[in-house]
């Protein structure tokens, strides 16, 4: 049984509700119900809880391998460990049967050298061809084991270069709900070489924020351009640090891990930020009313527009627009400036740029019609994933 089948067996067995055992552990049920469906592993702390509070041995969570199943290396300091620990315990246990067998070997012959040797010669004869074929197979499984040790060091050896680059992107807006800020997002990983039947796998290791302590593991379908992604299923939760790391297996069946990076999810990671400035004085925002025929007509103080604009380096922006806004314009806007872009440049995970434009035109230059209330510049930056946002900045009267 696997070790989430373990947890719902003993959960059940204890007769408590997914919701009690997570309360007792400290988890959250989503948590619970991923580790029983195997889609997440909890941490060795979380694993020991689920053990005192289910009454169980956390071996008895683990399990135990099914004889016949072929070992398969893994790519950790746990399982090389295992492997070791497997030996030694073959090696003793092979000592005492060999210790045990070559007594009783010794205290059949002198039986029958004292007594009828002759009636027992048949029966030492089968009991040296076992122990012989009991040595046989305790060299065949120490060779096993050693091969094993030394593919999976090799594997670690090699594993320092398997990753050419790699990225992440969210595929949508931030989200806010009762349980807190979360955003769906993909990963993309190119492998520096890659092989007939290889297949990868993203281990993501959330620390902080709904999902603390526990152990993604996702798996990615390579595209024709050699890159390995994963476009669904992934949430970074706002205020968490998700650790990532790349599971490679062959088709001959050798596993190597590397890791990624670590994303610090912050809502500014998720966002442009907007600064309204300019490049000289003369850009001070405002605007100014006048009263012809009767109406009255509001007109800007400064027409050119200017603002700088800072995103995440991995956001490519598709167009920016400032829009004047005036109340009683049933909520469309009275003119529409769309900006340029005079360059970016880049700061660690950040892109800055400026852009600028002006809503002088020929129709505008006596202004417009202004029934009261308040004035605003709205910026609405829209990238190429369609997602927009936007930011206001009010103008006073001057």
């Amino acid at each position: 049984m696997t070790l989430g089948q373990n947890i719902q067996a003993a959960r059940k067995n204890k007769g408590f509700s997914q919701e009690a055992l997570a309360e007792q552990v400290g988890v959250s049920r989503q948590a619970l119900g991923k580790w029983e469906k195997d889609t997440a592993l909890p941490s060795l702390d979380n694993l020991q809880a689920l053990a005192a509070a289910l009454d169980v041995s956390v071996d008895s969570l683990l399990g135990t391998a099914q004889p016949g199943d072929a070992p398969e290396p893994t790519l950790t300091l746990d399982a090389l460990r295992a492997l070791l620990d497997a030996r030694d315990a073959e090696k003793r246990r092979r000592s005492w049967i060999w210790g045990g067998a070559a007594a009783g070997a010794v205290l059949l012959l002198l039986a029958g050298l004292i007594g009828v040797a002759w009636q027992y010669d048949g029966q030492v004869q089968v009991l040296q061809a076992g122990y012989s074929g009991m040595q046989a197979q305790f060299s065949r499984t120490q060779s096993e084991l050693t091969a094993q040790i030394e593919e999976l060091q090799a594997a670690v050896r090699q594993g320092e270069a398997t990753v050419l680059n790699w990225d992440w992107q969210p595929t949508g807006r931030v989200v806010h709900d009762l349980d807190g800020s979360w955003v769906p997002v993909s990963v993309a990983v190119t492998p520096r070489t890659d092989s007939d039947g290889m297949t990868g796998q993203l281990v993501l290791v959330h620390q902080g924020g709904r999902y603390d302590g526990t152990t993604e593991l996702l798996d990615m379908t390579p595209g024709a351009d050699g890159v390995y992604r994963v476009n669904k299923g992934i949430v970074f939760t706002i205020g968490e640090t998700v650790d990532l790391s790349v599971r490679w297996k062959s088709a001959a069946g050798t596993v190597t891990n590397e890791p990624l990076g670590a994303v610090p999810c912050t809502e500014e990671a998720f966002r442009p930020l907007f600064a309204w400035s300019g490049s000289s004085d003369s850009l001070a925002y405002g605007y100014r009313t006048r009263k012809e025929s009767g109406a009255t007509m509001l007109t800007l103080t400064c027409y050119p527009v200017e603002l700088e604009v800072d995103v995440p380096a991995w956001m490519e922006v598709q167009s920016v627009v400032v829009e004047l806004r005036l109340d009683g314009a049933a909520g469309e806007p009275a003119a529409t400036a769309e900006l340029e872009c005079l360059g970016w440049s880049e700061s660690g995970d950040r892109r800055t740029a400026v852009y600028n434009g002006t809503f002088y035109n020929e129709t505008a230059k006596n202004g417009w019609p202004y029934q009261g209330g308040t004035v605003d510049f709205v910026v609405r930056l829209t990238d190429a994933n369609g997602n927009t946002w936007t930011n206001t900045h009010p103008l006073t009267e001057r």
